[in-house]
């Protein structure tokens, strides 16, 4: 039997949240080969505690693997733990099979939509500097003589007034075209620069007055039309609570009102301290877990999570919602499209959330060659594919309001009578059917999705739901 550590009451844990389902004591108990194709060497404890391998992963156990390049961008191809924890439900349901009777789980999604789409910017700066002039050494070092063209247009466009990199009204545009909202992290700089060291004139590009008058304008005017203002910590925040929270400050003050959710600048973490930060400071999510040089699941999920403090044996309250795909790592493989697909397929047959980071600046096309057009064509693509397309912080809320909900299921001969929790809200569940078995709403919801092997019922506020099969 295995020994019920902290990492395998996480693991344990996060299934039954994910799936508000118990695993079988037949899972829990026994070695079950889920991951026969992959490498034994990286991951050793699955094939002997399923749960604590898990709760391993979502503590940090992936990031030793992650120093060589190589290896990371090979592991991170994989969900592993969603397809862990796809398998345990599927072996539950075999179980329930062969009983007759359907699965009754909470949605992962509204409207039993396939997956969600969490659209997010980084706004690293709003204004063009010292890029002038190391762009176009990168584009005559490439003998890419267009692109360094470009930068000379693109200089006299800024003394004609336009700035380069202020696309704000493009993004808003495109999304408003698209029917979706996003999520823009603002960055409040402070790192000091050395201007003979060339690794900090990143910090001095970098640095805006987020009180200026105009700024202020688009942070007022994205929240007002839904869009989601959010902190994305400075360079060094992320080892410093004081700095963090001040920034938290200002921008709250500014948004008067509460940030919902954050992203650190660079994808700068310190495992679990800067999450703990973020939890102290009140933040909801955070979606700095991701990379910045290959795209794909750095610890294997593509779900929201809680993120387990080994040290404390907690779990924070602070969801994270890893991020999938950010464009520079993206445009970095020779052919960006076919390697997005390969990571979107996952998140689709996974059901989990396609984060996706796409920087304002790149929006203008004069800069950055069709990576706009690379945008558009991806969240079309979500969308014929019947992705919920949400903020962070929409998706935040709706998970942790799912989290908060529970099912009670009573079966009878050929009748289900389902009652779920909170009383006085509507849910979104999913029947699992299978071999031919039809359900039929009698009293208490309405169908919203019918599928092949399950429907997507929306209950009515504080009724019991009654099925017969």
């Amino acid at each position: 039997m295995v020994e019920r550590d902290i990492y395998t009451l996480c693991g344990i844990k996060h299934f039954e949240m994910k799936y508000k389902i118990l695993p079988p004591h037949t899972t829990l108990n026994n070695s079950i080969d889920f991951l026969d194709s992959i490498d034994e060497q990286i991951l050793p404890e699955i094939h002997t505690n399923v749960f604590g391998w898990v709760g391993k992963v979502l503590s940090g156990y992936m990031e030793k693997y992650y120093h060589n390049k190589n290896s990371r961008k090979e592991i991170s191809r994989e969900p592993f733990v969603d397809i862990v924890e796809q398998r345990i439900f599927d072996l539950i349901f075999d179980l329930h099979e062969d009983k007759g009777k359907p699965i009754v789980k909470h949605s992962f999604w509204p409207y039993g939509k396939k997956f969600a789409l969490s659209l997010t910017h980084d706004v690293d700066e709003v204004r063009k500097t010292y890029q002038y002039l190391t762009y176009s050494l990168k584009h005559l070092k490439r003998r890419n003589f267009k692109g360094f063209k470009n930068q000379i247009i693109s200089s006299f466009k800024k003394l004609g007034g336009k700035e380069p990199f202020w696309t704000f009204e493009e993004i808003m545009r495109i999304e408003r075209e698209l029917g979706v909202k996003s999520t823009f992290f603002f960055l409040n700089e402070t790192a000091k620069v050395n201007l003979f060291d060339m690794k900090t004139w990143r910090h001095y590009g970098r640095r805006f007055n987020i009180k200026e008058r105009k700024i202020i304008d688009l942070i007022e005017t994205l929240t007002l039309e839904g869009w989601e203002v959010g902190l994305h910590g400075s360079f060094f925040s992320f080892k410093d609570l004081e700095k963090l929270a001040n920034e938290l400050m200002i921008l709250e003050e500014i948004l008067n009102g509460k940030v919902c959710g954050t992203r650190q600048h660079n994808l700068n973490l310190s495992i679990p301290e800067t999450w703990k930060y973020h939890e102290k400071l009140g933040i909801t999510y955070d979606t700095t877990l991701g990379f910045n040089n290959c795209i794909g699941f750095r610890w294997g999920t593509s779900f929201p999570f809680h993120p387990l403090d080994s040290e404390s044996s907690r779990t924070l309250n602070l969801l994270e919602i890893p991020l999938v795909v950010e464009d520079i790592a993206l445009f970095s493989y020779e052919k960006p499209w076919q390697e997005f697909l390969k990571i979107a397929e996952k998140v689709e047959r996974f059901g989990g959330v396609l984060t996706l980071l796409w920087h304002h600046s790149v929006f203008n096309d004069l800069e950055f060659p069709r990576w706009g057009d690379m945008y558009k064509k991806i969240v079309k693509y979500c969308l014929d594919k019947d992705a919920w397309v949400a903020t962070g912080c929409e998706i935040a809320k709706w998970w942790k309001k799912r989290e908060n909900s529970g099912v009670k299921v009573d079966y009878g001969e050929d009748e289900i009578v389902i009652q779920p929790f909170p009383k006085d809200q509507r849910h979104f569940l999913d029947i699992h059917t299978g071999n031919g078995m039809e359900v039929e709403v009698k009293h208490g919801a309405e169908v919203v999705k019918r599928g092949s092997d399950k429907i997507t019922i929306l209950t009515s506020s504080d009724e019991e739901v009654r099925m017969v099969f």
